[in-house]
């Protein structure tokens, strides 16, 4: 059976993301299908979006997959039809076909020739699999993603901003991909830089339990708020200061959350029922999200402005921003 999913404009705002929640509960509900994602409707696609729809098609490309083997072995076929993804490119309007390419994105699922995808470093969709590359992933984050260019830096601060993503890629792989039933799913990422707005972004998505659950595997049953509220604890971020070897990792995500704070960004997350928003102008909210996510997303935005930013313990330069 095909399925016309209608891909509306998702930007990185609490609509935008409302609007990716919905289309992931659409695959969610009945991922044994074909699906054909229509973008006639959409004006412009953010880094969340890209990285969502992109790890949907795997999503259903693996349980697709199981059903062809199970039907083989049913049926004693070396071959059985499968479904999958279908990503209209003929529907997108030029910007989000020039952006879907630009970011590397299309290259992922077309067996067509698309001139304009990029080569080497890049900041676009990445799929990460199931064997986690720190050494890589950070490479990237440090000389890719927070580059000279777009944001000044100090030496100490840098490469602290650059480890707490890089624990987000941690417990994704940690407490998502080594655990999850779909062991063959990695980790998807998603890095953009708005010129116009002078905006660095990045998302990083599993399709592993979820921080709510991991949480209630261990503790037992509890008000969802409160299981994240146990996970944004600074402390709470190793196995080892936890009485049980499994026990799932805080986020670690004190130092980005000042971070934005001070920069004027934001930081996002949204797994299972719950939905966390730190910003400048919001302070930090936990809240009871309507459409459930199975698995944990987290967004990071921050402003590319003219300021030099260290910790206070640092000299200080002219221009500086402390924290």
């Amino acid at each position: 059976m095909k399925k016309v999913i209608q891909i509306p404009t998702i930007k990185d705002d609490d609509i935008g993301y409302e609007h990716l929640l919905q289309v992931a509960g659409n695959i969610f509900e009945d991922p044994y299908n074909y699906f054909d994602f229509d973008f006639s409707r959409c004006a412009m696609l953010d880094h969340s979006a890209v990285v969502m729809l992109g790890a949907l098609a795997r999503y259903v490309d693996y349980h697709n997959s199981q059903m062809k083997v199970s039907k083989a072995m049913f049926f004693k076929r070396e071959h059985a039809d499968i479904a999958g993804v279908m990503f209209l490119v003929s529907s997108m309007n030029s910007a989000v076909r020039e952006r879907l390419i630009g970011n590397n994105f299309l290259s992922h699922f077309s067996s067509g020739t698309l001139e304009g995808y990029p080569t080497g470093g890049y900041l676009g969709y990445r799929e990460h699999n199931y064997l986690l590359d720190a050494d890589k992933i950070a490479d990237h984050l440090q000389n890719e993603w927070l580059s000279a260019a777009k944001l000044r830096l100090s030496d100490k601060l840098k490469p602290a901003i650059t480890s707490r993503i890089l624990e987000i890629f941690s417990n994704a792989y940690g407490h998502g991909v080594s655990i999850q039933d779909m062991k063959t799913m990695g980790v998807y990422s998603c890095g953009q830089f708005k010129k116009n707005e002078r905006s660095l972004n990045i998302s990083v998505l599993d399709f592993g339990p979820g921080i709510i659950k991991n949480v209630k595997s261990v503790y037992g049953e509890m008000p969802s708020l409160d299981a994240m509220h146990w996970a944004l604890v600074k402390g709470n971020s190793t196995r080892t200061d936890s009485r049980h070897a499994d026990i799932p990792r805080g986020l670690g995500l004190d130092l980005l959350h000042n971070f934005v704070h001070v920069n004027g960004g934001e930081l996002r997350i949204y797994s299972n029922d719950v939905k966390v928003i730190s910003s400048k102008t919001s302070g930090l909210k936990v809240e009871a999200n309507a459409a459930d996510l199975r698995g944990t997303l987290v967004s990071i935005k921050i402003n590319c402005d003219d300021r030099y930013y260290s910790f206070t313990s640092e000299s200080k330069p002219k221009q500086q921003q402390y924290f």
